[in-house]
């Protein structure tokens, strides 16, 4: 939002003065709308964008007619958006909250997904709008001011308070009443909180004692079936941002399907008018963005809620280009990248991801199995990691062995009997860790990562892998409605007979994620030339109870409170390989495979590493 007015924060000005804003507070109230407030008040920094200066709606016009419902005199109670990136949308949140403030002070509550990434909100774009917005900074005291009121969770201003909470926290969530509620990335939030239930319906409730609330909702979806802000945006009149075409003025909506482009010619990409079919070139698109304007596309009944849909192609000219979504989308074709092909649907096209959730035949699997042997892994192995599946009386573990480009070997599939109470099985899961593996080429591999899922007999689980190195073992804790292929780890306690005996870092995993990336693989076949696509995944001469175990699941979809969602149902009894190569998978994305380049494979090859010595803690069970 450039522009090369001077920032008046930057001129010789005394900093709080209370009688200054006394005086200022007994002036008439200007009943400005939040675009209008930002055009005039909302100066961006160097530090928080690319465009700093004076705020100005005109560079993402699809945002005013957002703003101006979420104004304190709109009718408007609730908007919903569902977006994509590079569109300015968390700006919009931070300029709502700046109206409020300055003329028409509440209580405000901004949820981000977790306390954490509030914190850091706090720090890097809401202090910095305050400190350089003349009519914020006269109301809130700087934060080293004793009794201030501004720290980083809370920034009181008179006739009302900025909370920053995150939805991991329900204490944040269900408190005191709020009038206006900005809710940001709710996707990226969990879907219960506390065991309390959604994180979404415990904000809103706080909002049920003001008949003049706001209620803001916004993200980018996530996985059909289970993205919150999708469901939310189909309960509304789902309106979309329609723009005229610069040669004959058809009103479209820009689509990615309509992009046309030449191979490796990124520079000239174009889009097709669905009316004239001329080539549009992307330097008309702030023009066309200016003329635009929202269409609601559905009826809805509830007239004071409005939901928006709009996707990067809308992106402002400068920010994320044509050619730049065009590239992304050949490197998918290339690569046949499942998690790439989802980021893109969801951040790029702001839909939700739909999951592959039909498991290929069982025995299309088992008669295309392979003439190696087992625990001598091919020569085109990098490295290997392991899954873990706790049952009662045994363990069950899939050694896997990663090859360039996701290429996956099962280098051997172990049942360790065993009370899992008592530590004879654990110590025989336990000589893994140390155990190498000698590829065809004479090349020493060891075990890299091994992954123990830890919903069976959680404490015992927890206990083996904090007695171990923990680069060489991991706790982890499936998530069924996880978008995330991978969260980072938090420290659980680990107790026996309800003593404290140490702490291990719990992974969670998106095991409905990495089971449909795996079903697509799965339905990959070697080329007629003898190519072996991205992904394929390679098996030696196993029994058929293995296959039908490793597509012992189907998603089904099912109707709960009125919306369809999809869950994973057994088609067969056992399905210990499926989850035993998921979190095989698991391992291997702990190790960065989801970011390797060819050359990173290389890298990983080697003899395997001497296991580390005990914690000196060393407690247990037994």
């Amino acid at each position: 939002m450039k522009n090369l007015t001077p920032n008046p924060m930057n001129q010789n000005q005394s900093n709080y003065n209370p009688m200054a804003s006394f005086a200022k507070g007994l002036r008439p109230v200007q009943m400005l709308t939040c675009d209008v407030w930002a055009d005039r008040y909302r100066w961006l920094t160097t530090e928080g964008s690319a465009e700093p200066g004076l705020w100005s709606t005109d560079r993402t016009p699809y945002l005013r007619e957002i703003l101006q419902n979420l104004s304190p005199r709109s009718d408007y109670k609730k908007i919903v958006v569902a977006k994509g990136v590079q569109l300015g949308f968390t700006e919009s949140g931070l300029n709502c909250v700046g109206t409020y403030i300055d003329i028409d002070p509440c209580s405000i509550l901004y949820v981000m997904p977790t306390i954490k990434m509030a914190d850091g909100f706090s720090k890097e774009r809401v202090m910095p709008m305050i400190e350089n917005s003349p009519a914020l900074k006269a109301k809130i005291k700087p934060n080293r001011s004793r009794d201030s009121g501004n720290t980083l969770s809370s920034k009181k201003f008179p006739g009302g308070q900025l909370v920053l909470g995150g939805a991991n926290s329900a204490a944040s969530l269900r408190s005191r009443p709020i009038r206006v509620l900005i809710f940001d990335e709710v996707d990226a939030a969990d879907l219960d909180v506390d065991g309390e239930g959604s994180p979404l319906a415990l904000a809103e409730k706080r909002t049920n004692t003001f008949d003049n609330k706001k209620i803001y909702v916004l993200s980018t979806p996530t996985i059909e079936g289970q993205s919150v802000i999708w469901k939310e945006y189909e309960d509304t009149d789902r309106r979309k941002y329609f723009v005229p075409c610069p040669n004959c003025g058809e009103m479209q909506e820009l689509l990615f399907d309509r992009l046309r482009w030449e191979p490796e010619k990124y520079d000239a990409v174009k889009y097709e008018c669905v009316g004239c079919n001329e080539l549009i070139d992307e330097k008309e698109k702030t023009d066309m963005l200016l003329s635009g304007k929202w269409i609601p596309t559905a009826e809805h009944h509830d007239k004071k809620k409005a939901g928006y849909h709009i996707n990067s192609m809308y992106s402002p000219v400068g920010w994320l280009s044509w050619g730049q979504i065009a590239q992304e989308w050949d490197k998918i074709e290339k690569t046949n990248d499942e998690n790439l092909r989802k980021t893109f649907i969801n951040t790029i096209l702001a839909l939700p991801y739909s999951q592959k959730g039909e498991a290929p035949a069982w025995n299309n699997l088992y008669n295309r199995r392979e003439k190696y042997l087992t625990n001598q892994p091919p020569a085109d192995v990098c490295f290997i990691t392991a899954g873990a599946d706790v049952q009662k009386d045994r363990i069950e573990v899939e050694i896997v062995g990663w090859a360039k480009s996701k290429r996956a070997y099962s280098i051997d599939y172990r049942v360790l009997h065993g009370n899992t109470n008592e530590r004879e099985v654990w110590d025989g899961l336990g000589k893994t860790l140390s155990e190498t593996w000698q590829r065809e080429d004479g090349i020493q591999l060891g075990m890299r990562l091994l992954a123990v899922d830890s919903g069976f007999n959680t404490q015992f689980v927890y206990d083996f892998c904090r007695r171990h190195d923990p680069t060489k073992v991991i706790p982890i804790k499936g998530q069924d409605k996880q978008a995330e292929v991978i969260k980072p780890p938090k420290h659980v306690d680990v107790s026996f007979d309800g003593k404290k005996v140490g702490s291990v870092l719990v992974w969670h995993v998106g095991v409905s994620v990495l089971k449909s990336e795996l079903y697509g693989f799965l339905r990959l076949e070697i080329g007629e030339n003898g190519e072996v696509p991205d992904g394929y995944c390679h098996f030696p001469e196993y029994a058929p109870d293995y296959f039908k175990g490793l597509t012992a699941e189907v998603l089904v979809p099912k109707e709960i409170r009125g919306f369809v969602t999809y869950q994973w149902e057994k088609k067969f009894e056992r399905n210990e390989p499926l989850d035993c190569r998921v979190y095989a998978r698991a391992a291997a994305s702990v190790l960065q495979i989801d970011r390797m380049q060819p050359g990173d494979y290389d890298k990983m090859s080697g003899t395997a590493r001497k296991e580390k010595k005990k914690p000196k803690n060393n407690d247990d069970f037994w």
